[in-house]
């Protein structure tokens, strides 16, 4: 259902953006023009044969000469981000998908407002080349904790482009005053940390919701506050997930392995079709047609008392 072809691409340049964050040049193995991409894509990198991961494209979409994406070593990981640092060296050839976009920019908004933090800055950065190449109205807003630890921030400050970097967020961020200036037609793109996405979510919330749009390349599945009970129909096996744990998680506890490549809700191959039940949805694979019959588990979870599987 969701088939994923892989080529290979070969790391250019390596360069440390922060003490953990990495930008990588991938380029085609014999020099050719790499395929096209709008701004907020990503590819998909098969790290390992156990690894699998979903990176943001960062670079101009209109320079097809390269790709880059920036990485973060996740040390508290699943241990993808440690592989690929610890792997990635000029002339290595990694496996890619082509580029696959889930976190585009709206073509009839009159203004965009990008707003990140961290290596979330990484989609928002192709998205800021693309609306100055179009010569579209558009803003930049850049959590930062202090200006010397933030990937990106050189090549920020040398853009051109209508940035404004807002240190210590938490108390500094002021979304609200600032759309209230802004046409009402205005798109907001957000990614980034946790916390800094809940901030952003929470002062937007007046949006309609067809001009939010935000990218979370989750690390650990969608939870909730009470256990529920997986029947799985074709083995009859009922499993317990506890309060507060994961979908994917109990089914591994039980002897039972889906197939899973990102685990950050991307790639879909571990969507698994679901009835009787109230699932919760963390994917950005599927659509809502899809989530009325199918789950990806590695970050769905449930809010009724019971979810049938077909596993």
């Amino acid at each position: 259902m969701f088939s994923v072809q892989f080529s290979p691409l070969r790391v250019t340049a390596c360069e440390m953006l922060t003490s953990d964050v990495m930008r990588l040049r991938l380029q085609h193995p014999t020099g050719r023009r790499l395929p096209p991409f709008e701004a907020g894509a990503h590819l998909q990198i098969q790290i390992s044969e156990q690894h699998r991961r979903a990176y943001s494209l960062c670079s101009n979409p209109s320079d097809l000469s390269h790709y880059e994406i920036a990485v973060k070593c996740e040390h508290a990981g699943r241990g993808g981000s440690q592989a690929l640092h610890a792997l990635a060296r000029p002339g290595i050839e990694l496996a890619a998908s082509l580029p696959c976009n889930l976190f585009a920019l709206a073509p009839e908004a009159e203004h965009h407002l990008l707003v990140g933090g961290g290596v979330g800055l990484t989609p928002l950065m192709a998205m800021a080349y693309q609306l100055a190449a179009q010569g579209r109205a558009f803003s930049f807003v850049v959590a930062v904790s202090s200006a010397g630890s933030s990937p990106f921030v050189d090549q920020l400050a040398a853009s051109g482009w209508p940035v404004e970097l807002v240190d210590n967020p938490r108390q500094k961020l002021d979304l609200r005053r600032r759309l209230e200036g802004l046409p009402a037609n205005t798109h907001v793109y957000c990614c980034g940390p946790a916390g800094l996405m809940q901030r952003v979510r929470e002062q937007c919330a007046d949006l309609p919701g067809d001009q939010w749009h935000e990218e979370a390349f989750v690390g650990s599945e969608t939870s909730v506050q009470t256990g529920f009970q997986l029947h799985l129909s074709d083995s009859g096996l009922d499993i317990e997930v506890p309060a507060g744990g994961s979908m994917l998680a109990a089914l591994r506890q039980a002897g039972v392995a889906p197939d899973t490549n990102c685990e950050q809700g991307i790639c879909g191959s571990c969507v698994v079709a679901w009835s009787d039940g109230e699932p919760l949805h963390g994917d950005q694979c599927l659509d809502d047609d899809d989530r009325s019959e199918y789950i990806a588990v590695c970050c769905g979870s449930c809010r009724s008392a019971r979810l049938t599987l077909a596993l």
